[in-house]
């Protein structure tokens, strides 16, 4: 396979980009939605119980796509993300409660089908680049619903761009009827498989850095907005979360691409202490300029911290073990976005961050150690280990 986007990556990233033009924009607005119903509490509920079930599911579904493939996963994953956006405009807490349940199922199908798919989909030294690509697009279209939505949100209210949004995870669905059907033969002991990547504390050390990294995001989705609103006003998270995403667009293939060529690690490093140094700086924020700085610095560990995360998985993982240690990776990650959504609905004030900074550099200290081997012998151990 040459060294280029071919024809499969490029299709998931424009799923993907068009999945999330819709749920991201919406997903990004959602306790502000409530908090304006003043029902704040079912914005966190909402989102709590998507990546909760996301994290409780993760397992089973690395199950499901090593029966049933990652295309197919992810086309059945994505139907969900426009049910939850329709059920919003029913204004019923106990539906919008079950769309979130489902929703944390579809997500589980869907990242964890991306995760292994666009990993076999690439060449084994081009994971970084098609890591890279991959992730500016799919934030691109975060980005552009982030932007257009506080736009609209501001003219027409929230039920009616809702209602149009809705539609476009759909064409997310339709792009992905159109990729390849990668997959291994099917394992005949996947509960045992899975049971194995469970058990195993080399998969749970590497994944400390998706879960730092999702804690970070968790902030951003539920927490960061209102502090926001409470500085600038609600017309500019729009304007600052497109920023968070602008970043990552403009520079998320240059990493994903350099670090095939300078190595993995120095990054993963790098985008942990950029995020330590963005928290700080929102913890200190009484005014706009430190918590533009901070959003700024947090978008460039996202921009290095997304790519990163997938081309992981290639460089430590074989055909046989992929798909449990993605769905392992995607439940110690969610389970970052819950804590962070939880701790975020319980803890008032700048402590938040401050907390946030003190639990990134524990995941960091934690995983540098593991960095003296390298990840052909990382890989080399988890294939003798989980097979």
């Amino acid at each position: 396979m040459e060294r280029r986007i071919n024809r499969n990556v490029l299709i998931i990233s424009l799923a993907f980009l068009f999945i999330f033009f819709g749920f991201g924009g919406v997903h990004s607005f959602i306790t502000t939605y409530f908090s304006q119903l003043n029902m704040v509490h079912v914005g966190f509920i909402s989102l709590i119980l998507i990546y909760l079930f996301m994290m409780l599911l993760s397992p089973l579904a690395g199950i499901f796509v090593s029966k049933f493939g990652s295309k197919k996963c992810m086309i059945f994953g994505a139907l969900f993300y426009s049910l939850f956006i329709f059920t919003l405009l029913t204004g019923s807490v106990l539906l919008i409660y079950i769309a979130s349940i489902l929703l944390g199922l579809g997500a589980a199908l869907i990242w964890t089908g991306q995760g292994s798919y666009l990993i076999r989909a690439s060449d084994e030294k081009f994971y970084g680049g098609a890591a890279g690509f991959f992730n500016t697009l799919s934030i691109l279209g975060i980005s552009i619903g982030i932007l257009l939505l506080g736009f609209l949100v501001s003219i027409f209210s929230f039920k009616g761009p809702f209602f149009v949004y809705a539609f476009l995870p759909l064409v997310g669905f339709w792009l992905l009827w159109g990729l390849e059907d990668l997959r291994t033969k099917e394992s005949t002991n996947q509960f045992v498989l899975i049971k194995k990547s469970i058990r195993n504390s080399t998969v749970w050390r590497l994944s400390l850095f998706m879960f730092s990294f999702n804690f970070v995001s968790g902030l951003v989705i539920g927490i960061i907005p209102l502090k926001i609103k409470s500085i600038l006003g609600v017309t500019y998270i729009g304007i600052l979360l497109s920023l968070y995403y602008l970043v990552p667009i403009i520079s998320s293939y240059v990493f994903g691409k350099f670090s095939d060529i300078k190595g993995r690690k120095k990054f993963i490093i790098y985008s942990y202490l950029i995020g330590i140094a963005g928290l700080l700086f929102l913890y200190f924020s009484l005014g706009p300029f430190l918590l533009i700085l901070g959003m700024v610095l947090l978008a460039l560990d996202f921009a290095i911290a997304k790519p990163m995360s997938i081309a992981l998985v290639g460089d430590v993982t074989t055909e046989n073990n992929i798909d449990f240690v993605v769905a392992l990776f995607g439940m110690i990650q969610t389970s970052g976005m819950v804590i962070a959504l939880s701790l975020g609905s319980f803890v008032e004030g700048r402590i938040v961050y401050m907390i946030s900074a003190i639990v990134m550099a524990i995941s960091l200290l934690i995983l540098f150690p593991l960095f003296r081997m390298s990840f052909t012998k990382i890989k080399e151990k988890l294939s003798r280990e989980i097979l």
